[in-house]
């Protein structure tokens, strides 16, 4: 809200507004009682979106109701950055001339609109991706984004997206923005302790090209020219 990004109007915040927010960010001023179904905010101006679940909660919920009605094998998708994939799916994989099973997703190129940056096939995981390509502002040639890391209250420049696959879509819709704040190296580190948890990076110093860095357990990505 303080950066305007929830009214998508972007705008450069002062130094006082930003140490303001941070005091109202952080579970410590929340309260859940999961016995009486309850949320208890402990100090005025604390909110919660679920704009980084949500979606991926929904295909849970909805992979649930399927498998639940005999249906075992299907993708869903929550708008672009949001997908989960049950049972197999299989066709020929004209490179390699033979079954491939999973669902061929393709991942989108954060510099380049409508383009993308190769396919993953997908079965029985989900993905999540979060970047800054649709909602960001320039000021005095800086460009800012709209992940905002709670720590220093400003956008997180880490990466140009992040990818992150895992057992259900709340998980990846979650862990992709985490790992958009923790960067390659600490993102690492959780992969390491949740081995059904993997990601993939792209990254570039000046948003003139971008690279790959994977961590974890990922699909095998199929680059791609187009």
């Amino acid at each position: 809200q303080v950066w305007g990004f929830a009214r998508r109007e972007g705008r450069l915040p002062s130094e006082a507004e930003i140490a303001q927010a941070r005091q109202l960010c952080g579970w410590q001023h929340v309260r859940l009682d999961e016995n009486n179904r309850t949320i208890r905010f402990l100090q005025p101006g604390v909110g919660l979106n679920l704009g980084s679940v949500g979606k991926g909660y929904a295909l849970d919920r909805m992979a649930e109701r399927l498998s639940s009605r005999g249906v075992q094998d299907f993708v869903l998708h929550g708008g672009l950055s949001s997908v989960l994939a049950k049972g197999q799916s299989w066709e020929i994989d004209p490179a390699a001339g033979q079954m491939m099973p999973g669902w061929p997703i393709g991942l989108a190129d954060p510099l380049r609109r409508g383009r993308q940056l190769g396919q993953v096939r997908l079965y029985d995981q989900a993905l999540g991706t979060s970047g800054t390509a649709l909602q960001f502002f320039y000021h005095k040639g800086k460009r800012y984004g709209h992940i905002i890391d709670p720590r220093s209250g400003y956008p997180a420049d880490h990466a140009l997206s992040v990818t992150v696959f895992a057992p259900t879509a709340a998980e990846a819709d979650a862990l992709a923005t985490a790992f958009f704040l923790l960067g390659p190296e600490k993102s690492t580190l959780y992969c390491e302790s949740h081995p059904d948890v993997g990601a993939i990076f792209v990254v570039s110093p000046d948003r003139s090209r971008g690279s790959l860095a994977s961590v974890g357990r990922c699909p095998d990505l199929q680059t791609s020219t187009r």
